[in-house]
């Protein structure tokens, strides 16, 4: 019955990325309710329209080069988040004086780094876990206050196009990921692993509108929202939408490919399938390819590890301009992570590990100002291309309560302002070997 279990999850996880979801064939017409068009239609499929019909009153130049770019670095940067390591907590070995495999290690091992040792010969390993991001900071911005001028097109009376729109801009992004991972041991020194994710995603977007009657301030006829009372020059816009279903599917191939005394050098690759609906953020739209090497060692009860790795994107509507259709290349990124962890007892292990990646070419957003006609000066942001540093620290302990049942908790702290960010990130997970 065991055996037979083990096959039907297997073949389940090795088939499944099979059903990949095509998102190019997804709804990609500007009107569109999926959610990497909320904040850039956030006023209404045509930009900024003053209701004056004797004035063609546009302010929708500044909704492409902000906003535009702006939803890209935001969503572009959820294809980069951390997700748990498909390895098992406990690994065996064949003692050949016994003549049955035993657990070697004294630890638990790391909770989203990898460590050299395989799961053993016809091993396999069941996990799921659960972690809810609700971002704070994109590039150090709060996104709560994000501020944006816009500016209007050309027009026959020079003093119209004085005039400018300043808003404030408000942005609830939150995403939460239910992982499911199955890890087979082929031979005692090769696993292949499959991580299923399941994402939920959620943004709340808000601006409050003011114009500023920087040309036309005697003529307050001219430029005016359709507020049915009160001051006719600020109006808040709102929208909010939400999306669920499998996200990126991967697939992993690890292999020993040194051991020495106490420890090992692993060498693998992670392949990553475009499965999600990259329209609603809840996949990358691209596909993905990560090698890495995992070196790790033990003394007593504590047991260090190195990860370095490189992972290469494919383009994306993400990545390109969601308006016409046209796709551009996902951030490529060097990940790497060093840590410890410690069998404090045979039932509870303590992890602690420090996570970089460097993203390359990647988009930011930084704070300038606009000035205005009359030398009024504006806060605005500013979208350029740039290699950036993000540092995150990630802390947690795995229980054995009883069996071989693991029971992990983790906290995953930002350590910079850098690109998107949740300052602290809970994580729980339970896992099974058989």
């Amino acid at each position: 019955m065991e055996f037979l279990v083990k096959q039907i999850c297997l073949l389940f996880a090795l088939f499944l990325p099979l059903m990949a979801y095509d998102s190019t064939a997804s709804d990609n017409a500007v009107g569109s309710n999926k959610l990497a068009y909320l904040i850039p239609n956030l006023f209404g499929n045509n930009g900024i329209v003053l209701p004056n019909v004797a004035h063609t009153a546009h302010f929708t130049s500044a909704l492409q080069s902000n906003f535009g770019p702006f939803t890209t670095s935001l969503v572009s940067q959820l294809t980069s988040l951390p997700i748990p390591s498909p390895a098992s907590g406990f690994i065996f070995s064949f003692d050949k004086s016994l003549g049955v495999y035993s657990q070697s290690t004294q630890s638990f091992g790391p909770i989203y780094a990898e460590r050299a040792e395989t799961l053993g010969k016809n091993k396999f390993f069941v996990g799921f876990s659960y972690q809810n991001f609700s971002f704070d900071k994109l590039d150090g911005i709060d996104l709560k206050r994000v501020p944006s001028v816009f500016q209007h097109q050309p027009a026959g009376q020079p003093n119209y196009v004085r005039d400018v729109i300043t808003t404030m801009n408000s942005f609830d992004v939150k995403f939460g990921q239910r992982a499911a991972f199955f890890t087979y041991g082929l031979t005692d020194r090769l696993d292949v692993s499959v991580a299923l994710p399941f994402n939920s995603a959620r943004i709340e977007a808000v601006s409050d509108a003011k114009i500023q009657r920087i040309g036309t301030a005697s003529e307050p006829d001219i430029h005016y929202f359709d507020t049915p009372f009160g001051d006719r020059t600020q109006k808040t816009f709102a929208r909010s939408g939400s999306a669920q279903g499998l996200g990126d599917v991967v697939v992993r191939v690890k292999a020993t490919a040194a051991q020495f005394k106490n420890g090992g050098l692993a060498v693998g690759i992670d392949a990553r399938m475009p499965t999600g609906d990259a329209y609603d953020f809840l996949g990358s739209g691209a596909y993905g390819a990560r090698p890495f090497m995992a070196l790790s060692w033990r003394r007593g009860n504590l047991s260090p590890h190195l990860n370095l790795a490189y992972q290469w994107n494919g383009k994306s509507i993400l990545a390109g301009d969601l308006i016409s259709g046209v796709t551009g290349d996902l951030p490529d990124q060097v990940q790497y992570v060093a840590g410890l962890d410690y069998g404090i007892t045979k039932k509870f292990t303590l992890a602690i590990d420090y996570l970089g990646q460097r993203q390359l070419n990647a988009k930011r957003v930084t704070r300038t100002t606009y000035r205005g006609a009359n030398n009024t000066i504006f806060p605005q942001i500013a979208i350029s291309d740039a290699s950036f540093q993000q540092s995150s620290l990630a802390t947690g302990f795995k229980v054995n309560p009883i069996g071989s049942l693991l029971v992990s908790f983790n906290l995953l702290f930002a350590l910079d302002n850098n690109g998107l960010r949740d300052m602290i990130t809970p994580l729980i997970g339970v896992s099974y070997t058989f």
